[in-house]
């Protein structure tokens, strides 16, 4: 840009060498030429754009052009037919083309859209009209109008000069305040032509109303500047289309516009009235109305900022998505409500797997289910109550009604739970709901801590219920964060353990299978079980992390078993671990590792974890599809109906302990879970039971035709070692 700018200065530096020269008359040809290319830039900037930007631009064009075929006509009658042009004539009318097309495609160009701006930019430009008139009246037209005309008409059109270019340079001011980024630039191009052209208009009125002026004097180098660079300035809005700044703060510049003119135009009068000068109502009158319309803008701009700053409170203290309160509301009207010491209740809700919709549905989806949750919160309480989203899947209630808070959590949670239309899908969500209570002074810290606690004891209870505060809640925190802490350290330095427990046929007892299954024996808790660290480590966030060691360890140990040529090792993984994109690459790598085989592995999966539009199901039929096989775990106590079974990735199916638990005395019992194996054969889907505990389970299932089957029956969980491939001894 700065090159542009320099080349268009240069411009009028064969104007200046020539001016005495007896080429010097032709300088007016080559102005109009420049004139009339800078027109063709112009429409051909137009052709790039759109909306009002492409009609300003063809209109600033149309001006350009229309001058360069007035100073033709001029340089014509001059310098070919050496005739003397009368004043006005048709030069007059292409001359005066330029200010008229210009100034509209200037005013299209800045593309003022609100009615803010509009209001703006009207005050500003009249403001800097009138200063600039004042300067232009002192410099140019009081001359022209003390000179006077032989007609009327060329009076109008002596006077109609100078006022064009004030006017031009006034749009000329406000698209350089408007531009931004790299609109600046071709703005600065737009100001050097204008003003090129206004100091040569100028020098011309001078010089003709002294009767000095001769074509090609230097003066005439503003016109080779003004065309240069208002073609500069279209070619350059053609590749690089100008930013306006429409924002609702103004900026610096555009704050100190109007008063730069205006205070050169008052210090132009307070020059003429010390040095004993004329000042008269041309200078005053302008003046007194830019003053005047300086205070509509100061009154404007304060009314502005006011809206703006109730915006800005507004926004900071409300979430924008769903419109309740956010964060910083809450917890200001806590702190105000507990230091007053009056009775308040704070209900917390945190929705339950609400990662799955998002992962399953899109965001936008999820988005949807928040502003429906944010509906159903303000429709369960009082308009009075504070109700705000503080981040995520969070929300919480602020409410002074202490009595029947149970009633109204399980009214909320219906209310929840109530399924809605997301897009073509049905939704419902639950959550997990939190309630404490303040009847007296106490910090808002401490009832956050207690809420929290509260909400995490309903998470823990199963989802989808409520979980008064009791202050035994608080002893379970901090053992839930002293066993979070402990396993993390465990994690760090690879101190969890893996056990295996057999699988076999039930025909010969012959071991097929071996399932991994993670322990961990903390140095001075002792041994930790399975139900207890694993709901901490999914609390925690760091189920994949220990998905991911005890599979490492398993398949190093099952590679170096004897046994691993006959048999396969099978290993649960969390929903957690199905969701990363990048887990199929990552069993791969360990498979390698260990050089195993991808069918000696299989990952088995809770049912409850393969809901139709769960990204697990992808996940799976990637894995499954590499070679690795996929067991569907403690099959019954989820929620994947026997309708969806045949379309889920599986090879195997796992039977939870509690259907086969009483089939030898039950033969309703027996009679479901004979037509269950009858299912799996003929879907494909191989059958095992779990929770075989005595031999007779074992012989009913045989004779049912359960194939394989695993319990204490034929081993408790133990060191891979100790396992025998055929007929597997009960360890104690």
């Amino acid at each position: 840009m700065t090159a542009l700018v320099a080349l268009c200065l240069a411009a009028g530096v064969p104007v200046v060498l020539l001016s005495h020269t007896a080429a010097a008359t032709y300088t007016q040809l080559a102005s109009s030429a420049l004139a009339c290319a800078a027109g063709v830039l112009g429409f051909l900037a137009a052709r790039r754009l759109t909306g009002n930007a492409r009609h300003g631009w063809a209109l600033l064009g149309g001006g350009c052009l229309s001058w360069g075929l007035g100073n033709f006509y001029w340089s014509w009658n001059e310098l070919v037919v050496h005739a003397e042009v009368l004043f006005p004539s048709l030069a007059d009318a292409g001359y005066l083309g330029l200010p008229v097309l210009g100034a509209a495609g200037l005013w299209l160009i800045s593309g003022f859209s609100s009615v803010r701006a509009r209001t703006t930019v009207l005050l500003d430009g009249l403001i800097v009209g009138c200063a600039l008139f004042v300067v232009g009246w002192v410099i140019t037209v009081r001359s022209v109008w003390e000179a006077g005309a032989d007609s009327k008409l060329a009076f109008v059109v002596s006077l109609a000069y100078p006022v064009g270019d004030i006017v031009l340079a006034t749009m000329a001011v406000l698209v350089a305040a408007r531009a931004r980024g790299g609109g600046r630039g071709i703005a600065i191009l737009i100001i050097l032509g204008l003003a090129g052209m206004t100091a040569s208009d100028s020098m011309f009125l001078l010089d003709t109303s002294a009767g000095t002026y001769f074509t090609g004097q230097s003066s005439d180098a503003g016109f080779f500047i003004c065309f240069t660079a208002l073609g500069a300035a279209s070619w350059a809005a053609a590749r690089w289309p100008a930013e306006q700044n429409d924002a609702g703060v103004l900026t610096r510049w555009r704050i100190l516009l109007p008063y730069v003119p205006f205070g050169l135009a008052a210090s132009v009068v307070a020059g003429q009235t010390i040095g004993g000068g004329r000042v008269g109502a041309p200078e005053v009158v302008p003046l007194l109305a830019g003053l005047v319309l300086i205070l509509l803008r100061q009154l404007s701009t304060l009314l502005h900022n006011s809206t703006l700053t109730r915006r800005m409170r507004y926004q900071a203290y409300h979430d924008p998505l769903t419109g309740l309160g956010n964060r910083a509301q809450f917890t200001e009207r806590l702190e105000v409500t507990l230091a007053a010491g009056t009775p308040v209740a704070v209900v917390y809700l945190d929705l339950d797997d609400f990662k799955l919709v998002n992962d399953s549905l899109g965001h936008d989806a999820g988005d949807v289910v928040l502003r429906t949750v944010g509906d159903r919160l303000r429709a369960c309480f009082e308009p009075d109550d504070t109700i705000a989203r503080l981040g995520g899947d969070e929300f919480a209630v602020l409410t002074g009604r202490v009595d029947g808070l149970p009633a109204q959590a399980r009214r909320l949670l219906a209310e929840l739970h109530a399924p809605f239309q997301v897009g073509s899908r049905t939704v419902q969500v639950g959550a997990s709901v939190g309630v404490a209570v303040a009847t007296g002074p106490m910090y808002a810290e401490d009832l956050r801590k207690n809420v929290d606690l509260a909400m995490y004891a309903a998470k823990a209870q199963g989802k989808n219920t409520y979980a008064m505060f009791e202050p035994s809640m608080r002893q379970g925190f901090d053992r839930e964060m002293m066993f979070r802490a402990e396993l993390r350290q465990a994690l760090a330095h690879d101190l969890l353990d893996v056990v295996y427990q057999p699988i076999v046929t039930l025909a010969d007892r012959q071991v097929i299978g071996v399932e991994a299954l993670a322990r961990w024996e903390h140095p001075y808790l002792g041994s930790v079980p399975p139900e207890v660290f694993i709901p901490v480590a999914e609390r925690a966030g760091v189920i994949a992390e220990v998905g991911v060691s005890v599979l490492r360890r398993a398949l190093a140990e099952f590679a170096a078993w004897p046994g691993a040529g006959d048999a396969y090792l099978s290993i649960n993984v969390s929903p957690s671990q199905m969701l990363d994109p990048s887990f199929p690459a990552t069993v791969a790598t360990m498979l390698a590792q260990a050089g195993l085989r991808p069918e000696q592995l299989v990952l088995e999966v809770a049912e409850s974890a393969l809901a139709d539009e769960s990204d697990v199901i992808g996940t799976l039929a990637l894995l499954r599809s590499t070679g690795v096989r996929i067991a569907i775990d403690d099959f019954g106590t989820g929620y994947a109906s026997l309708r969806h079974l045949h379309r889920l990735p599986a090879d195997i199916v796992k039977i939870d302990g509690t259907y086969v638990r009483d089939i030898a005395r039950d033969p309703a019992a027996a009679r479901i879970v004979g037509t269950l194996w009858q299912l799996f054969g003929a879907i494909g889907l191989t059958a095992v039971a779990e929770g075989l505990e005595d031999p007779a389970q074992a012989q009913m299932l045989l004779e049912l035709g359960c194939p394989a089957g695993q319990g204490f029956l034929y081993g408790y969980p133990a060191p891979l070692a100790s396992i025998a491939l055929r007929n597997p001894l009960t360890a104690a």
